[in-house]
């Protein structure tokens, strides 16, 4: 009846719509915009007013500080100082690292002392200092020949800062030396508007505000008033064309149009009554079918396949991912699950996993599952299939896409909602091989665990459910934090090779960051691994990094294993340093802080390593090799450090604890900078033993734990003390050796260590001697001494 008021009407709305978005767009969000900045700069410099205030207070009692006569332990006691200030008086000769007390000097505190004494007044400058490493206020007060360090806890400003009105935004409060990345000292608040800034004088500080989205509407024209009054001329528009435009009018075309197909109708309805049978109408049939189906081209749709496309990328076919149930026992390890990718590990596998792991976190009161995979070929459509078991299970999960296994650790430790997730990876095997590293409610999966998720997988039974999956991007929340955590001092460079593997992006990046200059090799993820095999444990695959490290004249070399969970440096002189020597050089930093505390290492690390931890005041514990073993000891024993020989480093200390190759590397930065020395001066430091790299001896998987039980009971060691924690390690007085089975591969590891190549060469050859009366043709491969 209104066919005629489509065409006028359609018109009507695209005009009052089209002109109200115009004017919203180019007139109220403009205007907005700018009220909205106004707003902030007003907010952000009435934050700062209290700030500027102390801090110009300060200023000018530390001036009066400068000038008087009176002696400083005078002026301490008469309450003209600032709150909570500690004074330390330096002469030129007394201003050493480590010099002072509360806090002691550090290089930072030392360059700024130096600094004192060329200006006459710096600004405040806020460090990690004290006991604690918590930032501190530290000003230069230069007197006649002496320098005083007057130190305040940021608690000062901190008291200030919690006073302010978070509800209207997020407030930072910003440091920023010159040439240098800004630090963020402390954070109040939600917003993600415009930002607005402000500079405190006397310091490198800067006060930010970022409004909330109420504090954006409170000072915002709203923009519904005007789709609104669109609406109503909508309304109106409609009204007068239903009173004024007749009824049943139809454009030329449309009559013309109509006629036409009348007449057509006509005629063929003329040719047709004469036909014996009728051809169905073209209406009837499915929509988007040319003709009808004819009875021989029919489908059965309980035949059809199941696809689904919930992730990116290839579709995934459930029907065939859960045809089969029948997997290898033997890829479910000691501490993760690998295998042979497309024939132990593969499509359903993966499925299944995911349907078992939604159903574990859901029994464990989990209800979303993080997921990440490393560049091999293979993994991200094993990712895909994995996520889909989960999906099926009722269980929702998070994409976190190609990272390293730190990562997904470390978004298991910060997460508000999950502390549960898996990594598809094999870690360092090699490109044929792949697997999954999976924690559950923050701990390692591994061992009986592991065995009770493939009974799961064969038998069942799962939940049932429809999850979600959402994908989110976590590298740079990952670096921010390691950057706010590391201080470097000067532009160290760096060779970093990732081996193709995970981190080949994210290392360069992180350490460009902090600010050293990065040579790349093998930085490109390619699942092949083209350049040598992503094992830095290895000392053929260290070969082209120290190359280059001596070429490159770098401070340092980094390798990092495929997932990026392990670490091998290569000093400025091409020495190897080894992860036992790395554990060495931070437990010595750490236990300086923190005596008293455990520190957990693997069966193959160099008896210095306890004999060191001692004489620092730590308790030394050694255990199982393996990074679920580990990070288990940590837990049980609350372990400040961790470390084992094939380079998984756990720093608990201003870190979360779990294994990470990148952050191990930036914290040996660390201490080279601090204490002014490079790594070949630190290794030097540390005690002189003469020992072998780890040795890999093939055998088959089915044997190589049956012939270390045949060595535990036939095996005749004389008066040694044997260590049965992990293996065997045969301790002698003058040096020890191990034989162990790999829970990685196909083999046995043995390292051994002594006082002297005489004794190191009279402990391989008895251990050797033994092992060849249990397995007379086992290949011994040649082996060398590690300088």
């Amino acid at each position: 009846m209104y066919k005629g008021l489509i065409l006028p009407s359609l018109l009507a709305i695209v005009a009052w719509l089209g002109g109200a978005y115009l004017i919203v767009e180019h007139m109220v969000t403009p205007h907005n915009h700018t009220q909205v900045e106004q707003a902030g700069e007003q907010k952000v410099r009435k934050f700062a007013d209290p700030l500027q205030a102390y801090l110009t207070n300060r200023s000018t009692k530390l001036r009066a500080l400068a000038s008087a006569k009176t002696p400083v332990t005078a002026l301490i006691t008469s309450g003209d100082l600032p709150d909570q200030t500690s004074v330390q008086v330096f002469s030129p000769e007394q201003i050493l690292v480590g010099s002072g007390q509360s806090p002691s000097l550090n290089f930072a505190l030392v360059d700024l002392l130096k600094r004192g004494q060329q200006v006459a007044e710096l600004p405040v400058e806020i460090l990690r200092t004290g006991n604690e490493n918590n930032w501190q206020l530290h000003s230069i007060v230069s007197r006649q020949s002496e320098q005083l360090l007057v130190t305040q806890p940021f608690a000062v400003l901190e008291n200030t800062l919690a006073k302010l009105d978070t509800a209207s935004g997020q407030i930072q409060l910003l440091q920023k030396f010159p040439d240098a990345h800004s630090q963020t000292l402390w954070r109040g608040g939600d917003g993600n508007g415009h930002q607005a800034s402000v500079a405190l004088k006397g310091s490198y500080l800067s006060l930010n505000f970022s409004p909330s989205s109420t504090f954006v509407k409170e000072h915002s024209l709203p923009t519904v008033w005007f789709y609104a009054g669109a609406g109503i001329g909508i309304g109106i528009t409609l009204l007068l064309l239903i009173k004024f435009l007749p009824r049943d009018s139809r454009a030329p075309w449309e009559r013309n149009k109509e006629e036409t197909g009348n007449e057509l109708n006509k005629a063929h309805s003329e040719t047709t009554d004469e036909s014996s049978e009728k051809v169905p109408s073209r209406d009837f049939l499915p929509q988007g079918l040319a003709s009808a189906p004819s009875a021989t081209s029919s489908t059965d749709n309980s035949e059809k396949k199941a696809v689904t496309k919930r992730s990116e990328g290839k579709a995934v076919n459930k029907t065939e991912l859960s045809l089969s149930t029948e997997f290898s026992q033997a890829v479910f390890r000691a501490y993760d699950i690998r295998g042979i990718a497309g024939r132990e590990i593969n499509e359903p596998f993966a499925y299944q996993l995911g349907r078992a792991l939604g159903t574990l976190a859901q029994h464990a009161g989990e209800h979303l599952l993080l997921v990440g995979r490393d560049g091999r070929n293979s993994s991200e459509q094993l990712s895909q299939c994995l996520i889909e078991g989960i999906l099926d299970s009722g269980c929702h999960s998070i994409n976190l896409g190609l990272v390293p296994s730190p990562l997904l650790y470390y978004a298991c430790a910060k997460g508000k909602n999950t502390s549960s997730g898996v990594i598809v990876t094999a870690s360092h095997n090699p490109a044929e091989y792949n697997g999954f590293k999976i924690v559950l409610k923050g701990r390692a999966m591994a061992e009986e665990k592991l065995q009770g998720l493939y009974r799961l997988m064969q038998k069942g039974p799962f939940k049932k459910g429809e999850g979600s999956n959402r994908e989110q991007e976590i590298t740079s929340k990952y670096i921010d934090e390691v950057f706010n955590n590391i201080a470097l001092a000067g532009q160290p460079h760096l060779v970093v090779d990732a081996g193709n593997g995970a981190t080949s992006t994210l290392a360069p990046r992180l350490f460009e960051q902090l600010g050293c200059a990065v040579t790349p090799i093998f930085c490109e993820v390619d699942g092949n691994f083209p350049n040598h095999a992503p094992d830095p444990s290895r000392p053929e695959n260290l070969e082209a990094l120290t190359d280059k490290v001596l070429e490159t004249g770098a401070d340092l070399g980094v390798a990092l294993d495929g997932d990026g969970d392990r670490v091998t440096l290569i000093s400025s002189s091409g020495r190897i340093a080894w992860a036992d020597q790395l554990v060495m050089l931070l437990a010595r930093d750490i236990l300086a802080r923190n005596p008293g505390e455990n520190i957990v290492f693997d069966v193959k690390s160099s008896r210095s390593l306890s004999e060191l931890i001692g004489q620092y005041g730590g308790r030394p514990v050694m255990w199982k090799t393996g990074h679920s073993p580990m990070k288990a000891k940590m837990l049980e024993t609350n372990a400040i450090l961790g470390g084992e020989l094939s380079g998984h480093i756990f720093i608990k200390d201003r870190w979360f604890g779990f294994d990470d190759g990148i952050y191990a590397a930036a914290r040996i930065l660390e201490i080279m900078a601090l204490r002014e020395q490079s790594l070949d001066e630190l290794l030097d430091t540390l005690p002189k033993m003469h020992s072998t790299p780890e040795i890999l001896l093939p055998v088959e998987e089915t044997e190589k734990f049956s012939l270390i039980e045949q060595l535990r009971s036939k095996g005749s060691f004389g008066n040694a003390d044997i260590n049965t924690i992990d293996g065997l390690r045969i301790e002698f007085p003058d040096g020890w050796g191990l034989i162990r089975a790999s829970n990685t591969t196909s083999a046995l590891t043995l390292r051994f260590e002594a006082e002297n190549e005489q004794a190191l060469e009279r402990i391989r050859a008895e251990v050797m001697g033994q092992l060849k009366l249990i397995a007379p043709k086992i290949a011994v491969p040649d082996w060398q001494l590690l300088d």
